[in-house]
């Protein structure tokens, strides 16, 4: 006995199964979506750049003294997420968060050769993301002297209000529905394997391999 699907087969199974091919991506979507709106707390990103540069240099030792600030990066990159910096940060913010809870809600990024830092700070507040950042750039700037016994760290933009980063309502709607519609063509296909019941002239052709002589009309 097959149960391999045929074309006419799986035009059938779809015809028979459209409603539930329409009806779960449709319901798949809506609850996505909804759950993205109402239970899921948007995250906002703001960030603010620094430069590592010194302000006075002899032009004799610039090339050296910008390698020296390359390789400076890096370790900066490290002091700002570090407790000192971080604490200090906190005790700014009138210990709104603990040093901890400020150094998981930052990133430090850096690009190769670069002198600029990008101090990234996420929260579930848009202000709150702009106030950590700004705060977390200008703490680092007056700490760096008395840690590494150098003034060589400017501000080079300052944080605005954050952008909303998460979640993204289409991208999860849409998800949410294809996901839906796999789900009913499992469901449609499952159906359609495990029904033996024979409808028609040519599901007794297909199943029973055999001609059929004739049929008896249903009065």
């Amino acid at each position: 006995m097959e149960t391999r699907l045929d074309y006419k087969q799986v035009l059938a199974t779809i015809k028979k199964n459209l409603w539930l091919l329409i009806a779960l991506p449709l319901i798949a979507a809506i609850l996505v979506f909804a759950a993205t709106h109402f239970l899921i707390k948007p995250k906002y990103e703001s960030s603010t750049q620094i430069i590592v540069n010194q302000k006075e240099k002899d032009d004799q030792m610039m090339a050296q003294q910008l390698q020296s600030d390359l390789q400076l990066v890096n370790t900066y990159s490290e002091i700002i997420k570090s407790p000192r910096i971080m604490d200090e940060v906190s005790e700014g913010l009138k210990n709104k968060y603990s040093g901890s809870q400020l150094s998981s809600m930052t990133n430090v990024e850096s690009t190769a050769q670069s002198q600029i830092l990008k101090i990234k700070v996420v929260t579930h507040n848009e202000k709150d993301s702009k106030i950590i950042a700004n705060e977390v750039a200008d703490t680092f700037k007056k700490e760096i002297d008395n840690i590494m016994k150098v003034d060589n760290v400017s501000v080079l933009s300052k944080a605005e209000n954050g952008v909303k980063i998460y979640p993204k309502p289409v991208t999860n709607t849409l998800l949410g529905a294809l996901i839906g519609l796999v789900i009913a063509i499992f469901i449609a296909v499952l159906r359609e394997l495990f029904d033996k019941r024979i409808k028609n002239e040519e599901d007794v052709e297909r199943v029973l391999d055999l001609p059929v002589l004739g049929a008896i009309n249903k009065f």
